[in-house]
């Protein structure tokens, strides 16, 4: 009888979303939207993402690489969520980005596979159950694997060598496996027990993209994504519920007028209440807007080809609500590219400081990015 109740007990707080047992503001509902930047356009706060090839945003961008390129991503991310007097440390290891393209007389194609929702946690604290008229010593161990996915196949060329135009597929698979476990002290007597429910996510869209130079210092980029419809199932069959990948508008400016340097500002909205059928239980979803400005400036020259360093602002929402309460999301970023192999290789790196806050809740990010970039 003890187990059984025990096990009653688990199923029910399985069933439940709590705050707590994520440690994180940036992980709710179905996850943080990590927004497909390379580690170049993240340094930069987002700012440069419309004009990067590497960052699965404005298919219109990638004809902008010079030649074949292969590119990866690694990206580790510390937090600290605070709430009234107490604060929780998490860690999150994400590898968001991975792309290779190439060109073929005017036209560029590239293939690439990002993050689009990433829900990967895991956290444990002590707790005490009341089992019969016992109170028995334990640990509960939640934790939350895997995501959405954005897998792209994009197409760009070049009318005239001031406009480049772009168009991409877009498929997104994922899974989301959350589960709970509880470990007792005097574990032959009560026995230790675990509950796992596994998600999975399927979804299509379609985006277009566009850069265009002006003038000889100015250059601006546009892009939409048209979302189609997404699945959610439990398990292999059940359908938990439909809704549309959200509909995203990007614009960007650029100014090289400056000998060495590019000045960059970026607005986009994001519809996420497309994804609102799929969202059960308390949570609300919002529609985001996102701005930020950054900067490139070239350094000194290593084997013939200038370093990059790079800096930017950010600010925007993030799509899901903690109580009622909308999330904002405040960023400063900086880093550097540095080139290999007389600029057959590049490494970037990149280190930006989150501030997110909603209500009386507020939580530190320090987000670590690594890209390499190869160019046989």
């Amino acid at each position: 009888m003890i187990r059984l109740a025990i096990r009653a007990a688990l199923l029910a707080l399985a069933g439940s979303s709590a705050l707590g047992a994520q440690g994180a503001l940036s992980l709710q509902g179905f996850g943080y939207p990590g927004g497909g930047l390379s580690t170049r356009a993240l340094s930069a706060a987002g700012a440069l993402a419309d004009f990067d090839p590497q960052s699965p945003m404005n298919p219109a961008a990638i004809v902008l690489n010079s030649r074949a390129q292969g590119y990866a991503q690694l990206e580790p991310e510390f937090r600290r969520m605070t709430t009234g007097g107490s604060s929780v440390n998490t860690k999150t290891v994400r590898f968001p980005a991975f792309s290779v393209s190439g060109r073929q007389g005017r036209a560029t194609f590239a293939l690439s596979f990002s993050s689009f929702l990433d829900r990967t946690w895991a956290n444990q604290y002590s707790d005490t159950t009341l089992v019969g008229t016992e109170r028995l010593a334990s640990t509960v161990i939640t934790q939350s694997i895997g995501g959405i996915s954005d897998a792209r196949i994009a197409a760009a060329f070049s009318p005239t060598t001031r406009i480049h135009l772009g168009a991409a597929m877009h498929v997104y698979p994922g899974q989301n496996r959350v589960g709970i476990g509880r470990v007792f002290s005097d574990s032959a007597r009560a026995g230790n027990f675990a509950t796992t429910d596994a998600y999975s996510f399927a979804g299509s869209a379609i985006s277009f993209g566009a850069v265009w130079i002006p003038s000889a210092h100015f250059l601006a980029a546009a892009d939409i994504r048209l979302g189609n419809r997404v699945t959610m199932r439990l398990g292999d069959s059940v359908t938990v519920g439909t809704g549309k990948i959200p509909l995203r508008t990007g614009l960007s400016v650029s100014y090289n007028g400056v000998p060495g340097a590019l000045f960059t500002a970026r607005i986009a909205n994001e519809r996420w209440t497309d994804f609102r059928s799929l969202v059960k239980g308390p949570t609300r979803i919002r529609d985001t807007k996102d701005m930020s400005l950054g900067a490139e400036i070239a350094g000194p020259r290593v084997g013939g080809v200038p370093m990059a360093f790079r800096t930017g602002i950010r600010s925007r929402d993030l799509p899901f609500d903690v109580g009622g309460a909308a999330v904002k999301e405040q960023t400063i970023g900086g880093g550097m590219g540095i080139p290999l192999v007389g600029g057959r290789a590049a490494l970037d790196l990149g280190l930006v400081r989150a501030s997110r806050t909603s209500g009386g809740l507020s939580e530190r990010g320090l987000v670590l990015s690594v890209g390499i970039g190869i160019r046989p």
